[in-house]
C-alpha cells in the first residue's frame, strides 16, 4: 500500500489471523506486519503459504473443525480477525461445519483456554443479505434473505455470533466484491477476458465493489474501535457499477478493443459445472459456481449502503474502481496473470 495509508487503529497487540494464507488474510497480515504488530497466522495443514512467507509472522497449523488443534493459535490473542471459510463448490454441509461451526469452535477454545481478546473481528459477506432489487441500497437493517448455501452459513456464523453462547465482544463485517493484487478468482475472470479481448455478455449485472486495500484498512479500524462493539457493518465504495462499466474500464486501462460474445445462461451453467470438477481435483478454489451463477444472473442488483462504517469509524472507499483495476493489472502483468 502507499506511504500515504493511515496506520493501523491496534498497536502493540497480539492478533491472530485466520485464513491468513488467502486473498484477503495476507494483505491483511501484510498490512498488521507493516506496522510492527505481532501477528499469529492460522493455515491449514498443507496449505501454501507463499503469500505470507517472510513477513515475519508466527505460523500455526491447524484446522476449524478440531478443536486440539486451535490452542496454540488463540494462546495470547488480544485481537482475533476471523477470515478463514469454505466459498463454495463443496457440499452445503461442509459450508455449514466450516463457516458456523468453525467459527464456534475458535470462540469455545478461546473460553476453554481463558483467553479474552479485545474483539474477535469476523469477516462475513452481503451475500447473508440477498440482492437489492433496482435503484435501492440494502443496510445493516435490511431483513437478511440469503440464495446460497455459502450467504446461509454466514448468516448462521453470525446469529451465533450475536446470540448468548458467545462470550467473546465482536463486530461482523460484510464484504461484496472484493478485488485487487493477488486475485485469482472473484472478478479475476473479467480481467482475464479482457485481456484477450473478450466481453461476455450474461446481461444485466449492478454490484457494489471494494478494493482489497480498502478492505484491510476498514477491518483494522473497525477492531480497533469501541464504538463497533456488538456492531454489523457493510464495506464498500459508496456507488454501484453495472458490468459494462467495468469491462470498459478494464478496456481502456489494458488498451484493449474488445468484441462482445453473448452466452446463453446453460452454455455458462454447463460451464460452471466443469470449472467446479476442475476445482475438486486439483483442490482449488472455483472461478464460480453453478449455484453462484444462477444467483447472480436471475438476480441483477446487489447493491449495498456503507455509511454506517463512515459514520461510526471513519471507513473510506479510497480506491474506486478505475484507480484499483490500474494497480490490479499492473501486479496480474508483473506476475504473469495477464
Amino acid at each position: 500500500m502507499d506511504s500515504d495509508d493511515s496506520g493501523p487503529a491496534l498497536t502493540g497487540r497480539n492478533i491472530l489471523v485466520t485464513g491468513a494464507a488467502g486473498f484477503i488474510g495476507s494483505h491483511l497480515v501484510r498490512e498488521l506486519r507493516r506496522s510492527g504488530e505481532r501477528v499469529t497466522c492460522l493455515v491449514r495443514p498443507g496449505e501454501n503459504i507463499s503469500r505470507i512467507a517472510g513477513l515475519g509472522c508466527r505460523i500455526h497449523t491447524g484446522d476449524l473443525l478440531e478443536k486440539s488443534t486451535l490452542a496454540g493459535a488463540v494462546a495470547g490473542a488480544d485481537c482475533i480477525f476471523h477470515l478463514a471459510a469454505v466459498m463454495g463448490g463443496v457440499a452445503p454441509e461442509t459450508l455449514f461445519r466450516v463457516n458456523c461451526q468453525g467459527t464456534k469452535n475458535l470462540v469455545e477454545v478461546c473460553r476453554e483456554q481463558g483467553v479474552a481478546p479485545e474483539r474477535f473481528l469476523f469477516a462475513s459477506s452481503v451475500t447473508v443479505m440477498g440482492p437489492s432489487g433496482r435503484n435501492h441500497l440494502l443496510n445493516e437493517d435490511a431483513p437478511c434473505r440469503p440464495l446460497s448455501a455459502y450467504g446461509r452459513s454466514k448468516l448462521a456464523a453470525e446469529e451465533y455470533l450475536a446470540s448468548a453462547e458467545n462470550t467473546l465482544p465482536y463486530t461482523i463485517i460484510r464484504l461484496p466484491v472484493v478485488y485487487g493484487p493477488g486475485s485469482d478468482g472473484g472478478m479475476y475472470i473479467f480481467f482475464k477476458l479482457m485481456s484477450r479481448g473478450l466481453q461476455v455478455n450474461v446481461g444485466t449485472l449492478e454490484a457494489t465493489v471494494c478494493f482489497v486495500w480498502d478492505v484491510v484498512q476498514g477491518m483494522i479500524a473497525a477492531a480497533g474501535n469501541p464504538r463497533t462493539r456488538g456492531e454489523t457493518y457493510i464495506l464498500g465504495e459508496e456507488k454501484t457499477y453495472q458490468l459494462g462499466q467495468i469491462y470498459q474500464m478494464i478496456a481502456a486501462i489494458l488498451g484493449k478493443r474488445y468484441i462482445t460474445v453473448p452466452l446463453p445462461y446453460f452454455v455458462l451453467h454447463a460451464l460452471s459445472f466443469f470449472v467446479e470438477i476442475h476445482s475438486r481435483l486439483t483442490r482449488s478454489i472455483p472461478i464460480m459456481t453453478r449455484e453462484e451463477l444462477t444467483m447472480y444472473l436471475k438476480n441483477h442488483y446487489w447493491g449495498y449502503d456503507t455509511r454506517k462504517a463512515s459514520r461510526d469509524f471513519g471507513f473510506q472507499s479510497r480506491y474506486p474502481f478505475a484507480e484499483g483495476a490500474g494497480i490490479t493489472i499492473d501486479w496480474y502483468r508483473r506476475n504473469g496473470y495477464l
